[in-house]
């Protein structure tokens, strides 16, 4: 018989999930095998695939070593040497800057380290910021970005606050906001309210009556006849979503390849050297959220900041 302690990042969760993330090596069949077979209690009472386990229960396996070692989550982190703009840290989340040019996550293993979240996860080993021990939690990311937009995106450094953040993000009740550089003159602030869906083999969204509603609002903050300065505040947070929603008012994101304007395009790349879309999510502005109230009203901003206004400053001059 082995027997385990659920520690704070593993409880206030399902008993088959946490299951199924401790075991990673054995299959969902052999876990719901050994449920029904009452080989798992929680508090010495039988579990259920249904029950939830909280912090300090104890969870007793009547299984084998062998069975138990073989079935175990295997950690394949290494601690390599990281690449990373912090903005603000604490013990519960941490907010980077992420580079133009750079994945969120690893969309390959030929991506291994070359990526913001492991990145973030080196940073994180080295400095012993998070419990490696913990066999069912990695600290993670809660937003992402295009690989060729820069800027905040937020971690959680342990299992609850991954939890209250992933729900405050489904939720939008988290302010997002974005610099961008558009082509055309934009006199007045607007807003785009849509439905989108995605193709998967072109990586492009556009207008369906099927898809995912998005919501974004613009406002103006520079203009002249050739291109416009917006800020950008995402409601809903779907992929590419403001990307599309400046190429449907007819105002594309300078340097965009996927819905941008090629002679325009050619033109920013030739003077200015830029092969990709001017887009900075530049600010994160956190509400009231239950467990991390601390953060009520703190705002952060990106270290990129001072370089995107002066690069619209080069690109708009009179």
């Amino acid at each position: 018989m082995i027997e385990i302690v659920i520690s704070k990042n593993q409880g206030n969760q399902r008993f088959d999930r946490f299951l199924r993330k401790y075991f990673e090596n054995a299959p969902l069949s052999v876990i719901s095998k050994n449920i029904r077979k009452k080989n798992f209690k929680i508090n010495n009472k039988r579990a259920k695939n249904t029950d939830f386990v909280y912090e300090g229960d104890i969870v007793k396996m009547y299984i084998t070593d062998e069975n138990y070692y073989n079935w175990l989550t295997k950690t394949d982190f290494k601690p390599i040497d990281f690449n990373l703009e912090i903005v603000y840290e604490d013990e519960n989340i941490i907010i980077m800057d992420k580079d133009y040019g750079e994945l969120t996550h690893a969309a390959s293993k030929d991506d291994y380290g070359n990526n913001l979240v492991d990145n973030m996860l080196s940073y994180l080993y080295k400095t012993k910021s998070f419990d490696m021990s913990d066999k069912t939690f990695k600290p993670a990311v809660v937003n992402r970005l295009d690989r060729n937009t820069a800027g905040l995106v937020i971690g959680a450094k342990n299992g609850e606050s991954l939890r209250i953040l992933n729900k405050a993000i489904r939720e939008n009740r988290i302010d997002k906001y974005y610099l961008t550089i558009v082509s055309g003159e934009v006199k007045k602030d607007f807003k785009i309210d849509s439905i989108i869906s995605k193709n998967e083999n072109k990586n492009k969204v556009s207008r369906s009556d099927y898809g995912k509603n998005i919501l974004t609002y613009f406002k103006v903050l520079d203009s002249n006849s050739k291109y416009s300065f917006l800020e950008c505040k995402l409601i809903t947070g779907r992929t590419h979503q403001i990307r599309y929603s400046l190429k449907e008012n007819g105002t594309p994101i300078l340097g965009d390849r996927k819905y941008g304007i090629k002679n325009v395009n050619s033109v920013i790349k030739e003077k200015y050297g830029i092969n990709n879309q001017i887009l900075l999510s530049y600010k994160i502005v956190f509400p009231e959220i239950k467990g991390l109230e601390y953060l009520c009203g703190k705002e952060f901003v990106s270290k990129k900041y001072d370089g995107m206004i002066k690069l619209k400053e080069k690109i708009m001059a009179r």
